[in-house]
């Protein structure tokens, strides 16, 4: 109804383009000689951070293809093709110290962090960026019924999702014990990705609600 009632497209379109012009044309009269960064003097604990993100996003974007076996429900892969984070590392550093400078700052802060978890977190296929979220929502541990409910999929793709996590490195899987009777699978988070289930983790998130809608 919002949104009926509001300005039009074309409206919302400009309006952006002037205040991102504005944005631009005040950085570049900050610095017109451009932006002297001293990497030395970022803290430790920010660099760190995103390293962590750097290695878990480059297992949440590995390629890997997977079937049915001929004569089983068991599932075949190819060897998963993950990427080095050293790239990634160097883009989320990049993307920090530009949320700095929009910030007036030459010089990384923990404020810096949310776009970084943020870009992390849904850079990878939809599918498993959806499953990630929901299971550090969960406490880092879901069993097959509850990837069915996050994905809305069926029980044979909810197994399969599952398993390529396993694959790529982010979980361990194991059988759980039935509840009500029926055989189900658990996917746990592995020990190395422990801190993005953390305080620390939650609090440099940006809150949902202003994720959603569209406050930052």
């Amino acid at each position: 109804m919002a949104q009926n009632k509001g300005s039009d497209c074309t409206q919302k379109e400009s309006h952006c383009r002037s205040l991102t012009r504005q944005l631009l044309r005040t950085l570049w009269a900050e610095h017109p000689k451009g932006v002297t960064w001293n990497k030395n003097s970022d803290p430790d604990q920010c660099l760190r951070i995103i390293a962590k993100c750097s290695r878990l996003l480059a297992c949440l974007r590995g390629a890997i293809d997977v079937d049915h076996g001929e004569n089983d429900h068991r599932f075949i892969h190819s060897p998963p093709i993950i990427e080095n984070p050293d790239r990634i590392n160097c883009l989320l550093y990049n993307l920090a110290r530009g949320h700095a400078v929009a910030r007036g700052r030459r010089r990384l802060s923990l404020a810096d962090m949310a776009p970084v978890l943020e870009v992390t977190l849904d850079s990878a296929p939809t599918s498993r960026s959806i499953l990630f979220r929901n299971l550090l929502k969960a406490g880092g541990v879901l069993r097959t019924s509850g990837v069915e409910d996050v994905l809305r999929c069926s029980k044979p793709t909810a197994l399969k999702q599952m398993q390529v996590l396993k694959w790529l490195g982010v979980v361990e899987k194991s059988e759980a014990v039935p509840e009500s009777g029926r055989p189900e699978q658990e996917i746990r988070l592995v020990e190395r990705f422990n801190w993005f289930l953390s305080p620390e983790f939650k609090t440099l998130n940006w809150p949902e609600f202003q994720t959603q809608s569209g406050f930052l």
